[in-house]
């Protein structure tokens, strides 16, 4: 199936099931899966409200990766939030204001997982000598 009739059947699919917007994102999204549609469509989706059970909110066509931001964590759904193309919206204020607060986290908090990153790597390099 190629990937617009995908992402339509996905729309269909998060729309029915509650979802007030979503976005691509991944090989997808940033263009490195051009070419290759064997890849799966990966889609993040918010609901903006408690979720009984996060991984079973909807079922999505086959091929379809769902990552649910509303449990998503920020490392994940602050990538989706710089990086991700808008699939759909029906809610564009709780879109712009979750994208918005989710960037600045993010970018707030990658010099510290960078930190955490090289405190790792050289923590791993000390002890394989």
């Amino acid at each position: 199936m190629d990937q617009p009739d995908l992402e339509a059947q996905a729309v269909v699919a998060l729309r029915r099931a509650g979802a007030r917007f979503a976005f691509v994102h991944g090989s997808r999204a940033d263009g490195a899966a051009r070419g290759r549609p064997e890849r799966d469509l990966d889609v993040a989706a918010w609901w903006g409200r408690e979720l009984d059970e996060p991984w079973g909110v909807v079922e999505v066509p086959e091929g379809v990766d769902l990552l649910v931001l509303d449990h998503a964590p920020l490392e994940l759904a602050g990538r989706v939030a710089l990086g991700g193309r808008l699939l759909f919206e029906d809610d564009p204020v709780a879109r712009v204001r979750w994208q918005a607060q989710t960037r600045k986290l993010h970018l707030d908090e990658q010099p510290r997982q960078e930190r955490l990153r090289r405190v790792f790597v050289q923590a791993r390099l000390g002890r394989d000598r």
